[in-house]
């Protein structure tokens, strides 16, 4: 690396003070921009240590500048090739060293490596979508963020939840739900780009966020249906997620999935409830989700249950077939 030329460096994980680095970075764009510039997935990827890495799917890329000890990172880029057809990717250039070309220095390098990558642009900032544009991609994908009102004259949150009969809920339990919980999410999300490849150890590290409760962790199970070890088979759930590391704590619809076998019998509005019921219980005043901006049905089922977009991530992508 001469001199004080930014260079853009590829590595299959970040060694300690690069993490830090990178982590600090995008708390400096989260605050100049008002939203965060790295998915959660990403910000444990950047965390992992070297000998953590599990994933060889995932790329870390490093625009440096300074002397090859103690280089300074300008910007940041990470992309997951799971689906080799269509990798992921996000970027985020500090804001002290913006307007300086190093968004399009490592755009570029991300197209010339990757083509068929699709690059999020959370909040879908002005700037982001400047510079996309500017290399001809186009929006391929929208995530919506929508959010509802749970205390007040407002919510309108029913007192009790039915269930079908044979039906109950229950917290998760750690060290014991782990490996039935991934089977029902992967049959409920078979079709999800993200969520339906979530594996143990992408389970084990939020287990070990400092958001994560279990008592918010909610699964419906049907005790007509017990396996050998006398065990009741997962119907569906709710994770919810109260996040506090960006101030005021926010109440999160995390993820809510039904067992396909489980589909039709009003499960995903029953959970939904219970879990914005335990949302209020913990003193949130808001309750907020994701939901891919093309799916009809889950924005009609969310929007009976009084969510409103409230904000958008965009992907971007050569070519104008969303998905």
């Amino acid at each position: 690396m001469p001199g004080q030329t930014a260079t853009v460096e590829e590595l299959p994980a970040l060694p300690p003070r690069l993490s830090g680095d990178v982590l600090a970075l995008a708390v400096r764009a989260a605050r100049h921009d008002g939203v965060r510039p790295l998915s959660e997935q990403t910000v444990l990827q950047a965390r992992r240590l070297p000998e953590e890495e599990t994933s060889a799917t995932s790329t870390h890329l490093l625009v440096l500048e300074g002397p090859e000890d103690a280089p300074r990172v300008l910007a940041y880029g990470h992309v997951e090739t799971g689906d080799p057809d269509a990798p992921s990717a996000e970027l985020v250039v500090d804001p002290e060293q913006r307007r300086r070309g190093l968004g399009g220095q490592l755009l570029d390098h991300v197209l010339r490596r990757w083509p068929t990558a699709r690059l999020w642009s959370h909040g879908d900032l002005q700037d982001a979508r400047r510079l996309y544009t500017s290399r001809q991609l186009q929006v391929v994908r929208e995530l919506w963020q929508m959010s509802r009102p749970i205390v007040g004259e407002w919510s309108e949150l029913p007192d009790h939840v039915d269930l079908p009969e044979g039906l109950a809920v229950r917290p998760f339990v750690v060290g014991q739900d782990e490996e039935a919980w991934l089977v029902v999410n992967a049959r409920s999300f078979a079709a999800h780009a993200e969520q339906g490849r979530m594996t143990m150890t992408d389970l084990l590290e939020r287990e070990h966020e400092p958001w994560f409760d279990p008592h918010g962790f909610l699964l419906i199970e049907d005790r007509q249906d017990v396996d050998a070890e006398g065990r009741a088979r997962i119907a569906a759930f709710h994770w919810t997620k109260v996040d506090h590391s960006g101030g005021a704590p926010a109440g999160e619809v995390y993820v809510v999935g039904v067992d396909p076998d489980y589909q039709g019998r009003g499960l995903g509005r029953a959970v939904t409830l219970l879990g914005l019921q335990h949302l209020k219980a913990v003193g949130m005043e808001t309750a907020t989700l994701y939901v891919d901006g093309d799916n009809a049905s889950a924005i009609a089922t969310y929007g009976r249950l009084g969510f409103e977009r409230s904000a958008i991530d965009v992907m971007y992508a050569a070519g104008s077939t969303r998905s």
